[in-house]
């Protein structure tokens, strides 16, 4: 039943390979030493595991309490080089440990990707998530990395339809990847824009078969403070990448770009209806358990839908007036056009957020689930979708997950 009167709101690594801090240091050049207690000495001192500094390491232990070996770290006194660790760009340091300071991480977000793939690793590509790890690694070869990927529905089970998820390398004629050379698309209807074969225009209900029903996420469906709750309980039409990932060593945070679109707006804001975007964090790192695990929300902790404080609206055509806020067409890039979110009969029903960033909180060398998922709330018309890109860690972190524009 589609919806009553809206509210009118408006390395295999060595201990001391060629070209490692250890070789190079003068702080590092090691020697033996003869005291009981049979350690190395290191010229300058080192930390103990209890912060003093009586200059000694023993060659059996994991001196840094990072995880690994002596035998197994290329730098022994710093828990954040290891080599479980990522490359911090610019540091200067080897923090992976595999003989190269700063090298960028491989480029696997290639043209050769398909747009239909149904290949779930694939879409860890297209974030740039190219790195996999086995979850039972140890040692030096227990490094950070994609243990699984999954596209299922909102509740984890399989059943998602393939035009419900898709790689794009453009959305519409102006809306590009943010890094790579692909974003990701999961949709409550078609993840496609109307040049693509299977596209449904999201104003009418995409699906003739109404199976796609299940339980969604523990504390969801949820609307934003002070609009109505969602009369139906269920997820309809709803697909979730979920990715399962060994964290860096050295990484406190994530942070991930996202550009959400809706044919909910502007007749249903503030309805029992909204169709909301989340994105699941499950971690050690404190998160409010208000959010209900969800790092993508408003500067007022709402989720991210119609209502959000990010929502933009804009005419196909136009570019955004001097001293305007909005995003969605900033800089003269019409965001809606070419893309399906916009009908010159029904010009009301259309919007987007433009891109955002997220930066979430993670504790370094955990292993984190993110769950990516949309889903249609109270019924199967009027869809949403939204773009994924750039994911990338963080080694500063942050307290509590904060979402923004991209700087």
């Amino acid at each position: 039943m589609r919806r009553f009167a809206p509210y009118a709101v408006v390395l295999s690594v060595v201990a001391c390979s060629a070209g490692s801090d250890r070789d190079s240091s003068p702080a590092s050049k090691l020697t033996e030493d003869t005291g009981a207690g049979g350690g190395i000495d290191l010229e300058g001192g080192a930390p103990d595991l209890d912060g003093s500094l009586d200059g000694t390491i023993d060659p059996e232990k994991d001196n840094d309490g990072d995880g690994y070996l002596f035998k197994e770290d290329c730098d022994d006194r710093n828990k954040e080089v290891n080599p479980g660790a990522y490359d911090v760009p610019g540091d200067g340091v080897d923090n992976d440990c595999d003989g190269t300071k700063d090298n960028p991480e491989p480029d696997c977000d290639q043209l050769t990707i398909k747009y239909d793939s149904k290949d779930p690793m694939d879409f860890a590509r297209a974030l740039g998530l190219c790195r996999t790890a086995t979850a039972a690694a140890t040692g030096k070869d227990k490094r950070w990395g994609v243990i699984k990927a999954e596209i299922v529905r909102a509740d984890g089970s399989p059943g998602a339809d393939p035009l419900q998820y898709g790689i794009l390398k453009k959305w519409g004629p102006n809306v590009n990847p943010r890094a790579g050379k692909n974003f990701i698309v999961l949709s409550s209807g078609t993840a496609r824009t109307p040049d693509y074969p299977g596209w449904v225009a999201p104003l009418s209900p995409s699906w003739d078969d109404y199976d796609n029903e299940v339980t969604p996420p523990p504390g969801w469906p949820k609307n934003s403070a002070g609009c109505p709750e969602p009369f139906e309980k269920t997820a309809n039409d709803s697909v979730n990448l979920k990715l399962t990932i060994r964290v860096p060593t050295n990484a406190k945070a994530v942070l991930f770009d996202f550009n959400f679109y809706s044919s909910e707006y502007i007749s249903y804001v503030c309805s029992e209806f909204n169709d909301s975007f989340v994105a699941l964090l499950d971690t050690k790192a404190p998160i409010d358990p208000k959010f209900a695990r969800n790092v993508s929300i408003d500067v007022m902790g709402n989720p991210i839908n119609v209502n959000s404080g990010f929502f933009e609206v804009c005419t196909p055509g136009t570019s955004r007036p001097p001293g305007s806020k909005s995003f969605a067409c900033a800089k003269g890039l019409k965001e809606l056009e070419g893309t399906g979110y916009w009908d010159d009969l029904d010009p009301t029903e259309h919007g987007a957020t433009s891109w955002l960033e997220t930066r979430a909180p993670v504790v370094p060398g955990e292993t984190i689930t993110m769950q990516f998922a949309i889903w249609d709330t109270g019924d199967h018309a009027l869809d949403s979708s939204v773009l994924i890109d750039n994911w990338r860690w963080d080694a500063k972190g942050t307290t509590a997950p904060i979402t923004d524009r991209p700087k």
